[in-house]
Parts: C-alpha cells; structure tokens; sequence
C-alpha cells in the first residue's frame, strides 16, 4: 500500500514539474525570444535587440552562431534580407541572453511593407552517427520603419 501511495505521489510531482517546464517554454519560444527597443525605427537610427535563450538552451537547442536580419513582406518586389549582425554564441553567458545595439541601414525601404527582425538560431544536432550537424531555426519580431 505504501509503495503504490508513493509511485502516485512520485508520477504525479514528476507530471506538474514536466507541465511547468512545458508552459513556461512553449512551441514558439523554442528558438528563443526576440525583442527590439524601440520597435520604431527611421533609417540611421539605433536600436538594441535582446534576445532571451533560456527557452532555446532549455529545449536543446542551444545557439553556436545568431543572425540577425531585417525582412519585409509587401505586394510587390522587395529586396532580400538586410543582414544586420552575425554573432558567435558565449553559451557560458549567464542569464542567457545576447544583447547589441545596431543602427538601421539606408536602405529602400517602403510605406506599404511590413518589416520584421528576423533571428536565425544555428544550433549544432548529433546525426544518426553522433557526428554533429548545424540545423537552423529562427524567430521574428514586428518592426515599423518610417521616415524614409
């Protein structure tokens, strides 16, 4: 009788520990969080992006190189990506969190696109022979760029 009591007690503690983990890192934060401040920007204006991995390293997909990047979506043509910083991961980093001020280029930029900044999370993945392998994954936060 004691030992069912306890394999309860013991399976039902290990449930809520597994369902705090699961709500505090859920699907979308899986490559991390992205934020950017102020999410208003004019071209030559500097911004700070801060980027939070706890979630990212706590499901295993901790980053080896961060980069970064500024995308639109419109109804015509846009140009590709801006790259706006390519960055080597300090996984010793505690809290994990990459941090950088940079400047938004000159760029053309338009009224009728949407722009975002975009993070692209490498992180290295052992293949089915154990040999390491760099997969990407990335996240995006809204950015509204006026003044050009």
């Amino acid at each position: 009788m004691r030992f069912n009591f306890l394999s309860i007690a013991l399976l039902t503690g290990l449930a809520t520990i597994v369902s705090a983990q699961g709500n505090f890192c859920d699907e979308a934060s899986r490559f991390g969080n992205l934020n950017v401040s102020p999410s208003t920007l004019s071209p030559g204006q500097t911004f700070t992006v801060t980027a939070n991995l706890t979630c990212a390293i706590q499901l295993d997909n901790t980053p080896t190189f961060l980069d970064y990047y500024i995308d639109a979506t419109a109804t015509h043509t846009v140009t590709g990506p801006i790259l706006i910083a390519r960055r080597t991961y300090d996984n010793t980093t505690s809290p994990p969190i990459d941090q950088f001020t940079a400047v938004l280029p000159n760029w053309f930029y338009f009224t009728d696109a949407s722009y975002s900044l975009m993070m692209d999370n490498s992180f290295a993945r052992p293949g089915p022979t154990g040999q390491s392998v760099i997969t990407v994954g990335g996240i995006s936060a809204g950015i509204n760029i006026t003044g050009f």
